[in-house]
């Protein structure tokens, strides 16, 4: 069984959530986007490729690859299109608007602006003018007109000091931002969460932001809730009972915090609850998790 009894414990009866995974490639691992199905207690590859960030636009789901790839897909995970595109090193998406979707550019220290028709790159948010990855942007959320972005360093050349904890989440204000133009930013001047190492998945939810401290092996949701596990952290979906929290199997051994006394190299969906405070681990026959998002239309 997928679940192990997960679904028989009386924390998590009603447990009926479906979860869409996306999951890069790693070593003989393809990656893919996956179905996970707590009501019928099963799991299904949809896709295989090596997936990363994830949105919906237009009841259309767009995903990002690291192979410099913008895949498009219907309601029913269906593939529509895909398009090619320079060596940029994509990793979050998210919505802008109808027309247009922001991708994070890890290589060039931006946030690309494309459009949603033809992906077509129209204008970009730049953190740094260096045409190398100085900062390692890995996530970004819209909530209204501020978007947050992760980051393993806003101030400056993340390698130069991997173990250090140089991360943090900043917020740009976008009222004034114009899709065709380019808006430069320095990161450093925007900091609202720091100390952070290597973080990933940052998002909002009702109202608290919520972000994943990968290296740390925690997630964070508000200033209430800090949920400490045994792995590197990166992924996250809520539900009004109910915090799904990805864990990939770490590609740099030798970058695990000293402290930590427990160290998991396993993959797969932490599921916990907030109100007992108990947690259960699903396995994954992946090595790498990306992004989760709740799945609520019907598809069948």
């Amino acid at each position: 069984m997928l679940l192990y009894g997960l679904e028989q414990g009386p924390d998590f009866q009603h447990l009926y959530t479906r979860l869409l995974i996306s999951c890069p490639a790693s070593s003989s691992d393809e990656g893919g986007l996956f179905l996970l199905d707590f009501k019928h207690n099963s799991l299904k590859k949809l896709f295989t490729a090596s997936c990363l960030g994830m949105t919906w636009v237009n009841d259309q789901l767009i995903v990002t690859t690291d192979d410099n790839q913008i895949i498009t897909m219907n309601h029913r995970f269906q593939l529509i299109s895909t398009t090619k595109h320079p060596k940029l090193d994509f990793h979050g998406i998210a919505k802008l608007n109808d027309k247009a979707v922001l991708v994070v550019e890890t290589e060039i220290n931006a946030i690309g602006c494309y459009e949603v028709d033809t992906f077509m790159r129209i204008g970009e948010i730049r953190f740094n003018p260096a045409d190398k990855d100085v900062h390692h942007i890995n996530d970004i959320w819209l909530e209204g007109n501020i978007l947050y972005a992760s980051m393993f360093s806003p101030y400056d050349e993340w390698y130069l000091d991997p173990a250090k904890k140089n991360g943090g989440i900043v917020a740009i204000d976008l009222t004034d931002f114009q899709p065709n133009k380019r808006l430069d930013i320095a990161p450093a001047n925007h900091i609202v969460v720091s100390d952070l190492h290597m973080p990933h998945t940052v998002m909002v939810h009702e109202g608290q932001l919520t972000y994943c401290d990968s290296m740390s092996f925690c997630a964070v949701v508000g200033n209430q809730t800090k949920i400490q596990v045994t792995g590197f952290t990166r992924g996250i979906a809520i539900t009004d009972d109910t915090i799904f929290i990805g864990q990939s199997r770490m590609r740099h051994v030798l970058r695990i915090p000293q402290e930590s006394a427990k160290r998991s190299l396993d993959s797969g969906i932490h599921v916990f609850s907030p109100e007992s405070g108990i947690s259960r681990f699903v396995s994954l026959p992946v090595q790498q998790i990306y992004q989760i998002l709740v799945i609520h239309h019907d598809f069948s």
